[in-house]
């Protein structure tokens, strides 16, 4: 996917905030009517077990991202004047790993995944578009997908885990030894010194 502007350093199956919650989130960030507008749209779209993250830079322009099960993820830039200034989709696609992404973007350097027979649609069509995407994908996706995706998240988390507990345990050991060789000197020295101290 493309690179966050706004969601900093937060992988996809990090993100938890449900549709409901990222209402919350657009009410708190205080969005024009017309970019809440939008974005409430979206979420209402988004039924089923989505989760994501959103958030807006200095200018006021959001930034929405959301995936259902890690299969179908998008990403939907929203300006404060409320238009959608580029969309971002993946979803799965037979018979390749990659699955297929396409952009939609009024610059024409940034677009991806289309052709001349399947042409980007015009920018005043790219809402209605996003939500047919997102509804297709709702009704695609069932709860044990979800579950799957969920486990294999927490797998990766759990082993990441267990790397660093693994780690610190064996630099601790180091550490330890090192400390009681400090304390074996320390003593000795004590020793000498009391030894070369005169009788009182």
């Amino acid at each position: 996917m493309a690179r966050s502007h706004y969601v900093r350093g937060m992988h996809w199956d990090q993100m938890t905030a449900a549709p409901d919650d990222l209402r919350k989130r657009a009410t708190r960030l205080r969005r024009g009517v017309g970019q809440l507008g939008i974005l409430e749209s979206i979420l209402t779209a988004a039924e089923g077990p989505w989760v994501g993250a959103m958030d807006a830079d200095g200018r006021g322009t959001a930034e929405l991202r959301m995936h259902l099960a890690g299969r179908y993820r998008f990403i939907a830039v929203v300006t404060s004047a409320g238009k959608l200034s580029l969309i971002h989709l993946y979803e799965p696609k037979a018979g390749t790993k990659k699955g297929r992404e396409r952009v939609l973007s009024p610059k024409v350097a940034l677009r991806r995944g289309w052709s001349d027979d399947d042409p980007m649609p015009r920018q005043r069509l790219w809402l209605d578009y996003l939500l047919a995407w997102v509804g297709a994908a709702s009704a695609d996706v069932d709860r044990s997908a979800v579950l799957r995706w969920q486990l294999v998240g927490a797998d990766r988390r759990l082993e990441a885990m267990n790397e660093t507990v693994d780690s610190l345990r064996e630099s601790l050991a180091e550490r330890e030894a090192l400390r009681d060789e400090l304390a074996a000197e320390v003593e000795r020295l004590r020793t000498e010194l009391r030894a070369l101290a005169p009788e009182a």
